[in-house]
C-alpha cells in the first residue's frame, strides 16, 4: 500500500510539474508575441487525461517535494527507456 501512495505521489508531482511547465510555456509564447515577429500557429491546448485528474488539480499549486519529483521524473525516464525500441545487439 505504501508503494501505491509513493506512486500516487510521483504521478501527482510530475503532473504539477507538467502543468507549470506548460503555464510558463504558454506565458513565454504570449510574451513573444507581443514584439513584432511573424505569426506562429495557435498552441493547442493539451489533452486532459480524465475527469478524474481535474478533480485532483487544486487552484492553488502547493509546494512539491523536490525528492518525490526527482522520483517521478525518473519514473518518466524509465518509461521512456522502456518504450524506445532497443537496437538489436550485434
Amino acid at each position: 500500500m505504501d508503494e501505491k501512495k509513493q506512486q500516487d505521489l510521483r504521478r501527482h508531482a510530475a503532473e504539477n510539474f507538467f502543468n507549470s511547465f506548460e503555464k510558463q510555456l504558454l506565458e513565454t509564447f504570449q510574451e513573444s508575441e507581443s514584439e513584432p515577429a511573424p505569426p506562429a500557429p495557435p498552441i493547442p491546448p493539451a489533452p486532459t487525461r480524465s475527469k478524474k485528474s481535474k478533480k485532483t488539480q487544486n487552484p492553488s499549486p502547493e509546494p512539491i517535494d523536490l525528492s518525490a519529483l526527482e522520483e517521478a521524473i525518473a519514473d518518466i525516464d524509465q518509461y521512456l527507456q522502456n518504450q524506445s525500441p532497443q537496437p538489436p545487439e550485434a
